[in-house]
């Protein structure tokens, strides 16, 4: 088992500290080793909102776990069409995004899951498997180490967040607050939102799951992290640089 998913898995059983991560949108591998030297532990591969081909996720999940980060992917979407090659890609786990439905998720979080108990099938000559030159075994066993965690980004759904939280297959709840904005206008410094996120932190604490959140800001980093949330993603590499050259440039130009 990798640091990371030691570090996860100690996480869900509530034994150890929050990571730090961040999405990636870029397909730099140069930026996103940047981000592996800044200090990040993890990373989110973003699918959903970002233009990634299959083939730059699966690379850059293997140059984040080369610079010793985490690497998780965020899918484009619930159908579940690149849940296998992602996992056979290495990915150390999966972020489904929009579910809205206990059943649409216990769904594809199978997909995750080896048979009997799942639907995914069996590749050990992929780069999971080692490219078919470990033991079955340990294959297998990294399978079960993945993450599979569930977005619930509206408000009836955070509600239900226990239904989701007992599903089996289910580890981790990733609370989305820019999609539960856009549908009930309350930002996540709202005190009803705030009381909503706890409400969902407290439900994966009592099921030992994992908990994620994405925030802007380093200080509601650190106040989600003292919380208690698992994986805690502080904005994003388009945003990290972007924001970097910006003010680099404005030093300068400023008086212009």
């Amino acid at each position: 088992m990798s640091t990371f998913r030691r570090r996860l898995a100690s996480a869900r059983e509530g034994g150890g500290k929050g990571l730090l991560g961040t999405w990636v949108k870029l397909p730099s591998f140069e930026t996103l080793q940047l981000i592996g030297h800044a200090g990040f532990e993890f990373v989110v591969i973003d699918m959903e909102h970002a233009p990634h081909s299959l083939q730059r996720a699966v690379e850059l999940v293997f140059c984040a776990q080369a610079m010793d980060m985490g690497a998780l992917v965020r899918l484009a979407d619930d159908s579940g069409a690149t849940v296998q090659p992602l996992l056979d890609g290495g990915a150390d786990g999966l972020l489904v995004p929009r579910v809205t439905s206990p059943d649409r998720a216990a769904a594809i979080a199978r997909r995750m899951v080896f048979a009997p108990d799942g639907e995914r099938g069996l590749g050990m000559t992929s780069r999971a498997g080692r490219w078919g030159l470990g033991p079955m075994k340990d294959y297998v066993a990294r399978g079960r180490d993945i993450a599979r965690i569930i977005q619930l980004e509206d408000w009836k759904s955070i509600e239900k967040a226990q239904s989701f939280a007992s599903l089996p297959d289910v580890n981790g709840l990733f609370i989305g607050h820019g999609d539960l904005l856009l549908s009930s206008g309350k930002p996540a410094s709202d005190p009803a939102v705030r009381q909503l996120t706890a409400g969902m932190l407290d439900v994966t604490k009592r099921a030992q799951i994992l908990s994620g959140v994405a925030v802007a800001e380093p200080e509601a980093a650190r106040e989600h992290l003292a919380q208690g949330f698992s994986l805690v993603m502080l904005s994003n590499d388009t945003t990290i640089f972007g924001r970097a050259a910006a003010e680099a440039a404005a030093a300068v130009l400023s008086d212009r």
